[in-house]
């Protein structure tokens, strides 16, 4: 029995001993009270704001980053980024600038619009302000091509169109005007030529954005009626051409070596005359010259290419442009309202190109252009002169000219041209 005992006493002995080891225990929770949860709130920045600054005249891109908190390092960074895609230099004033600021912080993303076709996003890369990085977005353009055709009745504008006339872009009926007016500007004087039912058909191929506004538009055909006479421009670019240009159905250049007019769909409101009556010196004297009127603004374009010798303010003359050109030939441009830009004395310019815009500067009465056409130094009537075409076609470009020449005059031929509707068809527009 003493064994017995042992044991048994040795279990109550441990038992006692866990028994006080759980009250020791609980007697410490409940000194201690339940443990503390500490939460510790981190404050959310605030979300970026996106801050629009339009370029101004003068302002250059380091100015509106300075502006906006940008340091010199990080400007420099920048700049260099932008600088691979498009010079700084060539951005134009109203250049809109998206910044992505936060309080008191520099610029963590920026979005330049390079033009109506591009835009640029910057942005920095994670753990470094100086480092960045930058993706070029390009909206979606889409590449058709449509038929044209107008008949007139009143004039050139008012023409009734048909064809593809529901797929227009807003404003491009007058540019189709404005083409006609170049490609046969050497043919037809579009202000004293055009006749009641004359008649054109055109195919235009188009980049057009996705908003409908026209990225591009190139005439590639053209047949126009005026009065008994019809004439086609087919548009002709190749390797191997040095620029492009419209010639007939045999290769001949329409181009000529001066327009007949220093602006497009020009009226003539004084003519060339030896004994006109000025209106301002109140005398007869030699009007040597042919007088456009149009609206202030309008874009003057060079006649024919050549070397700028005057460009500026000149006397009576205004603010006027003067052109040297070959065969000892020079043109005169007058009371403008201003100078186009780039265009300068020593400076060479090229047929069609605008080189100032139509004003009433000097002896003017009202907004229009005074033209003069000299030759050996003497006013010339430029209505008289009988100027050479380009050179046709290069006979190394024939076969190449004639697949151009076949695929333009097939399209041209799934457009009727407009038959008349009135009996007389020599009967002139009215103004």
């Amino acid at each position: 029995m003493e064994p017995e005992r042992r044991k048994t006493g040795r279990v109550w002995l441990l038992a006692l001993f866990v028994g006080a080891g759980l009250a020791w225990g609980l007697l410490g929770m409940a000194r201690s009270g339940p443990e503390v949860v500490k939460h510790v709130e981190v404050p959310t920045p605030p979300p970026p704001v996106t801050v629009v600054h339009s370029l101004e005249s003068g302002q250059t891109l380091g100015d509106v980053f300075q502006m906006h908190g940008l340091t010199g390092p990080e400007i420099v960074a920048v700049v260099d980024v932008i600088r691979a895609y498009e010079s700084p230099r060539r951005l134009r004033a109203g250049t809109e600038i998206h910044l992505a600021v936060r309080p008191h912080e520099s610029p963590s993303r920026i979005s330049l619009a390079l033009d109506r076709d591009r835009t640029l996003h910057l942005y920095t890369e994670p753990g470094s302000a100086d480092a960045w990085v930058a993706r070029l977005d390009s909206v979606h353009i889409t590449r058709d091509t449509i038929l044209v055709a107008g008949l007139v009745s009143t004039n050139l504008y008012d023409a009734e169109l048909s064809g593809d006339v529901d797929r227009l872009a807003s404003g491009e009926r007058w540019e189709i005007v404005s083409q006609l007016s170049r490609v046969f500007a050497w043919q037809i004087d579009f202000w004293r030529d055009i006749r009641v039912n004359d008649a054109y058909r055109v195919v235009i191929a188009r980049e057009v954005r996705p908003d409908g506004s026209l990225r591009s538009a190139r005439m590639l055909a053209a047949e126009f009626r005026n009065d008994e006479r019809r004439l086609t421009a087919i548009r002709f670019e190749s390797d191997e051409a040095s620029k492009v240009g419209y010639y007939d159905a045999e290769g001949e250049a329409l181009r000529g070596q001066f327009l007949l007019a220093p602006l497009d769909l020009a009226r003539i409101t004084s003519g060339f005359n030896l004994r006109r009556f000025h209106p301002i010196l109140k005398r007869r004297r030699p009007h040597l010259g042919v007088d456009y009127g149009a609206g202030h603004g309008t874009p003057v374009r060079a006649t024919g290419a050549g070397v700028v010798t005057r460009a500026g303010p000149w006397g009576g003359y205004g603010t006027a442009v003067a052109i040297r050109h070959a065969n000892k030939v020079e043109t005169r441009y007058a009371h403008l309202s201003g100078v186009a830009r780039g265009v300068r004395r020593g400076g060479r310019v090229e047929q069609g190109q605008v080189i100032g815009y139509v004003g009433s500067s000097g002896l003017a009465t009202a907004s229009h252009l005074h033209y003069e056409f000299l030759q050996n130094g003497r006013q010339v009537n430029p209505a008289r002169m009988d100027f050479p075409r380009a050179e046709p076609v290069p006979e190394a470009l024939a076969e190449v000219f004639a697949a151009t020449r076949a695929s333009a005059l097939g399209l041209l031929e799934q457009i009727a041209l407009p038959t008349p509707r009135l009996p007389s068809s020599s009967a002139r527009t009215q103004e």
